[in-house]
């Protein structure tokens, strides 16, 4: 997921699905400030983020960016 600064990022029903049905074989990458550095994507990398991050279900399944930072 490519971010254009550092914030929540939305998983889909099918998306968090998937990453449920294939835990550790599902990693989760995020890129943020894409328009700051888009020559240098420094991805953060979470493995089986549906038993690691904690999500909100809204529309889509909500995960808070400092979450992300602390267990990539």
């Amino acid at each position: 997921k490519g971010r254009k600064g550092i914030g929540t990022v939305a998983l889909s029903k099918n998306e968090w699905f998937k990453a449920k049905h294939l835990s550790e074989d599902y990693y989760l990458y995020v890129v943020w400030n894409t328009e700051m550095h888009p020559n240098v994507p420094l991805p953060k990398i979470v493995q089986d983020p549906a038993n690691k991050l904690v999500a909100k279900e809204d529309i889509h399944y909500l995960i808070n960016s400092s979450e992300i930072e602390e267990k990539s």
